[in-house]
């Protein structure tokens, strides 16, 4: 087969992305493969990933409108309203779109391989390696929160494969992950037969660096396997120890391997993009200011009470004279419902006093909001400047790598000191955030010095203390997890912190004065009689309803899946 010339524009498709729904994930899928034959591999590579990455509607709803706020990451301009953890409308699209534009599409980089002359396919092996790690991170990032999907016999109907595939129970697909990236590790390792075709630019993580894909690799397998600690400890622990056995050369020892999707400013630029209505978290915010977090001008923005609005405020009759702006400009916005409802809070906290500047009404606003380019860097500054930094799409950087390090040592399944690898998790987070804060170029960001970084390490809150080791860990990764609260949501789900008594506070939710629950899984849609798979769904579905915990229906997401068993 020859290909067609082809242009690269970097992720030049981007914005034109579809989002599937699971009714019709596989029907959907086209099931000619000749329409496939004119595209290089590698171009499906960056498809996919630009799928994987460029969901302004997940950003919105499953991020800004669900996770966010479960986990108290951000809140309502007002607080959190309501029984606010039980709207799951329009929460997930990620099952559809692993069918229908990912998972689909790494595939395809195999069988267009395959049509190649036998002399040419042994150049394309890494490539293939390398499309297969990225579809066992995105197969997992979905199964995470569904349980049981379609894996083995998926992604072959334009091949002449099955349409109604049987699904896989998650821990047969973690197993199966498990030995696939296991392979592809030891083949990205090995001297290759050829030289090989590189990824190069259509690689937005590594450019095709073979090497760095190791490390990824073997970062996915410690994720999988921690995961599994509460219902298949021992194979977890096995492949935990495994991993860390490897040479460090195949492991992450620096923010410079992690893995993570860089864009230009105006890959996240669309209107569901836009953070600009997400408060600060008072739990959050005061936890970072105690401490003197170096990471909280990255985080959030300080509240409008600067010294020239205050002198504004006195010139209103709104100040008395001599007021000067507070040293603390970073205040969080409450959490709970009912605190947010109290009259004397919504007085103080929600009813910012307003002043006439250059003919505009403007308030002054008490409260501090989640850092805008943190989430989305072309959004426009206060004088309307529009931001033109990177984008940085986190799937595992090295911060998290060494909590999980720490984690596995401070459960005595490594002889590694939890100590150095905490230590090395929140310096290695700061240092990340920091870069993130300069390359997104955010406002109001002073970049952090080491004299910081050592003061906080020192901080009683902070200092490692063997005695509650698994709970600063934690701690420290829900705080990293800001820009990725998918990965908070579920390391909340494994490890049961924060919570009201960590060392980072997650105060319970109260609404009239009963307790909410946070969802623990994503609703699953019902059971249609018509649906061409409409068996091999009822008995999946079937086996997950008979779980320990999974709920009392599909579309109870307080229920379980079956590694986050009670």
């Amino acid at each position: 087969m020859k290909f067609t010339k082809y242009k690269f524009v970097l992720l030049a498709t981007i914005g034109f992305l579809t989002a599937s729904c699971e009714k019709q994930a596989f029907v959907d899928i086209n099931t000619d493969p000749d329409v496939l034959t004119e595209i290089p591999p590698q171009n499906q590579f960056l498809q996919a990933t630009s799928q994987i990455h460029g969901q302004d509607f997940e950003a919105y709803y499953d991020l800004y409108r669900r996770i966010m706020p479960w986990m108290q990451y951000t809140t309502d301009l007002n607080g959190n309203q309501g029984a606010f953890t039980q709207n799951f409308d329009n929460f997930s699209g990620r099952y559809g779109r692993l069918y229908n534009g990912i998972g689909d599409r790494l595939t395809d980089i195999e069988k267009l391989v395959e049509d190649l002359p036998a002399e040419e396919q042994p150049r394309y092996t890494n490539m293939i390696r390398i499309a297969r790690i990225l579809k066992a991170y995105y197969t997992f990032y979905v199964t995470d929160i569904y349980g049981a999907i379609p894996y083995s016999d998926a992604f072959q109907g334009r091949y002449g494969g099955t349409l109604t595939p049987e699904y896989d129970t998650q821990q047969e697909i973690f197993t199966q992950l498990d030995s696939q990236i296991k392979e592809a590790v030891s083949t990205l390792k090995a001297s290759p037969t050829a030289p090989q075709i590189s990824l190069g630019q259509y690689d937005q993580y590594f450019g095709g660096n073979a090497q760095k894909w190791i490390k990824a690799g073997n970062a996915l397998r410690l994720k999988i396997a921690m995961r599994q600690l509460k219902v298949n400890k021992g194979p977890a622990e096995t492949i935990i120890k495994e991993v860390l056995a490897m040479p460090a050369t195949d492991l992450m020892s620096s923010n410079e391997d992690g893995w993570v999707f860089t864009a230009y400013a105006g890959f996240t630029a669309g209107g569901n993009w836009d953070p600009t209505s997400l408060r600060a978290p008072k739990p959050i915010v005061d936890f970072m200011w105690k401490t003197k977090d170096p990471r909280i001008d990255a985080f959030f923005t300080p509240n409008l009470f600067s010294q020239v609005n205050v002198d504004r405020l006195i010139a209103a009759g709104k100040l008395p004279a001599g007021t000067t702006a507070p040293e603390r400009r970073y205040v969080g916005s409450f959490t709970s419902p009912d605190d947010a409802q109290r009259a004397v809070n919504i007085q103080r906290y929600y009813s910012p006093p307003q002043i006439v500047v250059n003919g505009q009404n403007v308030l002054i606003d008490t409260l501090s909001f989640i850092q805008p380019r943190l989430f989305r860097p072309a959004q426009a500054d206060a004088q309307g400047n529009v931001g033109g930094g990177l984008n940085y799409i986190p799937v595992i950087t090295y911060s998290d790598f060494a909590f999980m390090r720490a984690e596995a040592a401070a459960r005595s399944i490594t002889g590694e000191s939890a100590k150095n690898w905490y230590e090395m998790g929140v310096t290695s987070s700061i240092n990340w955030y920091d870069k993130v804060a300069v390359g997104s170029n955010l406002t109001n960001y002073t970049p952090v010095t080491q004299a910081e970084i050592t003061a906080y390490l020192a901080m009683p809150e902070v200092a490692f203390d063997p005695s509650k080791a698994i709970n600063q860990i934690a701690s420290q990764a829900y705080l990293h997890f800001l820009k990725q609260p998918a990965e908070g949501w579920a390391n909340w789900k494994r490890t049961g912190f924060p919570n009201p008594t960590s060392v980072v506070p997650m105060p319970t939710l109260t609404n009239n004065g009963a307790a909410l629950t946070i969802a623990r899984r994503a609703p699953i849609g019902l059971l249609n009689e018509n649906d061409p798979n409409y068996l091999n769904k009822k008995a999946a579905y079937d086996a997950m309803l008979a779980l320990p915990g999974f709920g009392n229906d599909l579309q109870d997401a307080k229920g379980r899946v079956w590694w986050d068993a009670p």
